[in-house]
């Protein structure tokens, strides 16, 4: 009996763990899997870890002199010097420092976003072209069947002498070769697509994460909506952002550079017994404080330093306009292709299919009544057949337009915004 009940749990997890692994996001295995974004989330880390090393003093500076010919003085011979020093920045560097690194912590974050993004831009447009060659072999395997059924027919017309001639066997025989290479060769784009897949997994790839669509609708949305979340979440255009941050804060310390630093420290002297010193100040060691400044006496280096970082501030302004502009054009480009594509889609939905399944039924009860011949039936397959394949090739367009739009706005699902 407990053999039984262990056996029993043991089905009830093993069902639990494969309805788990069912149900596995294809989102959140691609940023768990995939190698680009594994290293951008390392460097990532390695980026936070850097703030801890910006921003802090510089080390301190130990000396020691020992005397190969001891120096007298009044206390005895000196025998060595032990210096400790420490440079202190000051006007403000070391906190600039910091805002550096943490900066540059924040680009890694933006880099990490970037590779993530990037990847489910690959995983939705592969998807959508795994499912569009899918559906097209469905379409066009289904014409092949309905093709031999034909091609049966001809031949026993012909044979029974009810076809006058043997061209419509010689059509069929062709569109079916054609049929066939067209098969064929949407077979090797899916082998290509599935390695693609298999790569962005991985090797972790499985059907199962296939399918569904982004979003029912992106029409209810303007561009200048697109636009502002664009400002708020493109990678590139944040990252353009930081940079000049980034030089704006560098333009701050190079002036500050120009400043003195403040050093400190103490020195020790030994005193060895001996010599000149009388017996109450045999052997007093010394000790003493020493307190500096650094000369940034190089004004023409100074000055250049300077210059070179405030024209940087202008370089990384200008770089950041343009990573506008064309994030602005390709969004604009990308919502007006997605509109067409959405017109012509209910066309489609609405119009085009409805219709040539009318058409074709009506060519079907034509031919059995003798009003049509049989080319004109397959004139009306193909034609129907073109529209359906014509049909996945616009959903397909569709879904890839939306995948770009969310790549240019910089979002991984659109329910982030």
């Amino acid at each position: 009996m407990r053999k039984k009940l262990s056996f029993v749990l043991l089905a009830a997890l093993l069902a639990g763990a494969l309805a788990a692994q069912e149900k596995t996001d294809p989102v959140q295995l691609v940023l768990q899997t995939n190698r680009a974004v594994l290293a951008a989330r390392e460097a990532h880390k390695a980026a936070l870890e850097e703030i801890r090393t910006t921003g802090v003093l510089p080390d301190l500076m130990l000396e020691g002199t020992f005397f190969t010919a001891p120096i007298e003085t009044k206390n005895g011979p000196m025998e060595a010097q032990i210096m400790l020093g420490q440079r202190i920045p000051l006007w403000g560097k070391l906190s600039r420092h910091k805002k550096i690194g943490i900066m540059k912590a924040e680009a890694a974050a933006l880099f990490l976003k970037s590779a993530e993004i990037n990847a489910i831009y690959s995983l939705n447009v592969n998807r959508t072209r795994y499912g569009k060659i899918q559906n097209s072999l469905a379409i066009l395997r289904q014409y092949q069947i309905d093709l031999q059924s034909s091609r049966t027919v001809a031949l026993t017309q012909y044979s029974t002498g009810m076809g006058t001639t043997q061209h419509p066997v010689l059509k069929l025989q062709i569109e079916m070769s054609m049929i066939e290479s067209r098969i064929n060769i949407l077979e090797s784009q899916l082998e290509t697509v599935v390695s693609e897949l298999q790569t962005l997994f991985d090797g972790q790839f499985s059907k199962r994460f296939l399918g569904g669509e982004l979003v029912e609708d992106f029409s209810q949305f303007s561009k200048e909506w697109w636009l502002e979340a664009a400002k708020l979440s493109n990678p590139r255009y944040l990252l353009a952002g930081n940079d000049r941050q980034i030089a704006v804060i560098k333009s701050e310390l190079a002036r500050r550079e120009n400043y003195p630093d403040l050093v400190a420290g103490v020195n020790y002297t030994s005193i060895g017994s001996g010599g000149m010193a009388s017996s109450a100040d045999v052997g007093s060691d010394a000790l003493g404080v020493k307190v500096g400044f650094d000369i940034p006496l190089w004004f023409g280096r100074n000055r250049s330093r300077a210059k070179s970082a405030k024209i940087s501030v202008k370089v990384t302004e200008e770089a950041m306009a343009q990573t506008w502009n064309e994030i602005e054009g390709s969004l604009s480009a990308t919502v007006k292709e997605l509109e067409e594509i959405q017109k012509t889609y209910h066309l489609f939905e609405e119009t085009l299919l409805k219709e040539s399944e009318q058409m074709l039924s009506s060519a079907m009860s034509a031919y059995e009544t003798g009003k049509i011949g049989f080319l004109d039936l397959l004139d009306s397959q193909r034609m129907v057949v073109n529209i359906r394949l014509d049909f996945e090739e616009t959903r397909a367009k569709r879904e890839t337009a939306k995948a770009k739009l969310l790549k240019v706005v910089g979002l991984i699902r659109f329910e982030e915004e």
